[in-house]
């Protein structure tokens, strides 16, 4: 999905790669925000109209509450701190798996005891992504007809040199 290949924190457990952390942007009363998550279950729901069949895949997520009690960002480095342990109660726990991007969370190590239950929000590139200030504009593209295809031809097997 979206160059992301997504896992349910469940799945990821004692695996060397966690493909569980979703990060995207959100609205709320004092403006635009960061929301950190972690996938709880993935559902893909279909529905059937009448020109086609459609699916959607949704993520149901635990978010991390995006507040100055679970949210830091170091200045000096601009390291992103996501406390753990506190969530946020929206009133929606579903996201569309199109509007997220990947992260990981990093812990910190025991021997810091003033990072206690904080990790650091390391975000992904999608597989295959090259930077650009470009901005690219998705066009749907589809093709009606076959295009020509070429005859293919037999040749004899080779059975030695």
């Amino acid at each position: 999905m979206n160059g992301y290949k997504f896992h349910t924190h469940a799945w990821s457990e004692g695996k060397k790669t966690i493909n569980s952390g979703v990060h995207v942007k959100g609205l709320t009363e004092g403006g635009e925000d960061d929301f950190y998550s972690v996938i709880q279950h993935m559902y893909e729901v279909e529905y059937n109209s009448s020109t086609s069949d459609n699916k959607v895949v949704l993520f149901y997520c635990n978010w991390f509450d995006p507040s100055t009690r679970g949210t830091r960002v170091d200045s000096k480095y601009g390291i992103l701190d996501i406390r753990m342990d506190k969530r946020y109660v929206p009133f929606d726990l579903f996201i569309i798996a199109h509007n997220v991007r990947q992260v990981y969370y990093v812990p910190y190590p025991t021997s810091r005891r003033d990072k206690r239950d904080w990790c650091v929000s390391i975000k992904t590139k999608p597989r295959g992504s090259i930077d650009s200030d470009d901005v690219e504009v998705e066009v749907p593209y589809q093709v009606d007809e076959m295009s020509h295809v070429n005859e293919v031809i037999e040749v004899e097997r080779v059975s030695g040199l």
